[in-house]
């Protein structure tokens, strides 16, 4: 066990994770190349179909100004995660808890047969 990481333990702020089933954005070849060449957490095999186990999850800034890391994926998918995002926690994210406003978001898109 390495002592130093136990003693520093778990930061204080707590976030917010949501999560989104979009196998519509798995079916489109422009997003799963992004995830194969960018920069994203996801348990997708790069060069194999997407499958139920390929989740991706991304960040986004709680005020929902449209920035987040991956916010250069195909426009109409990331216009698309913020319109629900907007839709759950309003345009300016006013819904947000108060314990998640100075986190980002994070989004898991899964890929289950709906």
């Amino acid at each position: 066990m390495i002592k130093s990481v136990i003693e520093r333990g778990i930061e204080d702020g707590f976030g917010l994770h949501v999560s989104i089933n979009a196998p519509e954005f798995f079916q489109r070849k422009d997003f799963i190349e992004y995830v194969e060449n960018n920069t994203v957490f996801t348990w997708h095999e790069s060069g194999t179909e997407p499958g139920e186990w390929s989740d991706v999850a991304i960040m986004v800034e709680p005020i929902l100004s449209g920035e987040g890391d991956s916010s250069d994926m195909p426009e109409d998918i990331w216009d698309t995660i913020m319109e629900a995002l907007k839709q759950k926690f309003g345009v300016n994210g006013s819904k947000v808890p108060p314990f998640a406003r100075q986190r980002h978001i994070i989004v898991r898109i899964s890929n289950l047969e709906i």
